[in-house]
This record gives C-alpha cells, structure tokens and sequence, in this order.
C-alpha cells in the first residue's frame, strides 16, 4: 500500500456550497478555471486539486486509481458536487465507492472506466512533446479558449510525458465501471460525440441508465473527450440543469 501525499489545490468563490473537481491525465487543477468562475457565480466553493505527479503536487510512489482515490479522499469529504474528468473520473468513482457519502452529486465527463478502451484511446494521440508550444495545442484544438490552450501547455510541461507511460501501467486494470454502475447518489455521465472521441459509448450509457435510476447519460453534440474545453456552452447547460433538478 502506498502513502497518501498532500494535494496542492487551487480554490475559487466562497459560496455555501462545495465542488471538488479531478482534472484528466496531464491536465492541473487550474485548467478547471470556466467550469469553477460559473459554479462560484452559483454560490460554490470551488476547490481544484492537482493530482499527484500533476501541477505542483508530489509524485509519490504510484499513480494507481487506489493511489489518487487515497489522496482525494484526504481533503475531506460532503461535498455538494464532485465533478472527474477522464482520469479524474475514475478516480471520482473509485472514491464514491470508497465512501457513499463523498458527495452528494457527481459528474463523470468521459471517464476512464475499462482497460482495454483506454488503452486504445491513449495510443490514438500523438506522442507527448517534451516541448509542448501553444501553437502546436491550438493546432490540435482548434476550438478551444486561448486560456484552455495556455494553461494545458503549463500543465504538459508540468508533467512530463512520462506520466502517461506511468499512469497506463500503475493503473491498469481501469476496472472502474463497476463503481460507476453502482453510484449511490445523481450521477450526470457524459460521453463524447463524435463516438471515436469518447472513452464511454452509447452502449454503455444505456447499460448505466438501465442498472441505476440514479444514472443519466448525455452524449454532448460536438465535443470530443475534453467537452469543458471543446463544447463550453453545451457542457455548461447540461451542468446547470443537473444542478437544478
């Protein structure tokens, strides 16, 4: 078993509610900057974790799901919303199944939930750059934010491209589906569409509405895995009217 280690987070508003936001692989907390200015104008408090071996949080020896889901756990639970993207969306599961009560609500936006398909997803993308430019990130991602292209530069360079190697062998098996399958609390899962952008398919979302009342599934129109970044307005409407209901 490995040590838990202390997450550095970025925080925004000072409403009476509480998010928790897990960013993908080789993302940081910071890149979280859209979704947290409209929850804070929603009345939340926002906090933002850089996941170990991300951002400015230490390595530790492992980055197993078990691992992040540990330290996740540390920064204490109740939340009002937990929000994973990816990565961070599996963690998200890992930690609900660890403990019901770690949220009230939870948004899983494309998580990593099986091996196999993730591993595939990752080998469809480039080879990470040991010297990520701006201009070779808003080539990719044309349709993102000047900011989103800033910070996710920042975030690589952060990082290193040897997380990715490292994150596929200490975290396989990906086996997280069972945990979103079991989600005790309103869980809003997105899928990206075009399909071949997505790490959750069609099929799996009717499986998950068919296992668990508690479960919607939306595929977002035009977005591709990164759909806060790709498909802000869309992703945000769904968000709010989750919020909502």
């Amino acid at each position: 078993m490995t040590k838990p280690v202390a997450l550095s987070t970025t925080v925004w508003g000072k409403g009476p509610r509480r998010a928790l936001l897990l960013h993908g692989l080789t993302s940081a907390g910071s890149t979280w900057w859209r979704l947290a200015d409209d929850l804070a104008e929603s009345g939340f408090t926002i906090v933002a974790p850089d996941l170990r071996a991300h951002g400015t949080s230490p390595a530790g020896d492992s980055l197993s799901i078990e691992s992040h889901r540990d330290d996740v756990l540390l920064l204490g639970g109740g939340w009002d919303l937990l929000v994973g993207h990816s990565l961070g969306g599996a963690i998200a599961a890992a930690a609900m199944a660890a403990d019901p009560t770690f949220a009230a609500r939870v948004v899983l936006e494309d998580p990593a939930i099986d091996s196999d398909v993730t591993a595939r997803f990752l080998a469809s993308f480039p080879e990470p750059s040991l010297h990520p430019t701006i201009e070779a990130i808003a080539a990719e991602h044309p349709n993102w934010d000047p900011h989103d292209v800033e910070l996710k530069v920042e975030a690589l360079l952060q990082c290193g491209p040897e997380v990715s190697e490292r994150t596929m062998k200490d975290a396989s098996p990906w086996d997280t589906w069972p945990a979103v399958l079991a989600m005790p609390v309103p869980l809003l899962l997105l899928g990206a569409d075009p399909v071949d952008s997505s790490l959750v398919t069609a099929a799996n979302g009717a499986e998950a509405v068919a296992a668990n009342a508690n479960i919607e599934f939306v595929l977002v129109d035009g977005a591709g895995h990164s759909m806060h970044r790709d498909a802000y307005d869309r992703y945000w409407q769904l968000m709010r009217g989750f919020l909502e209901r």
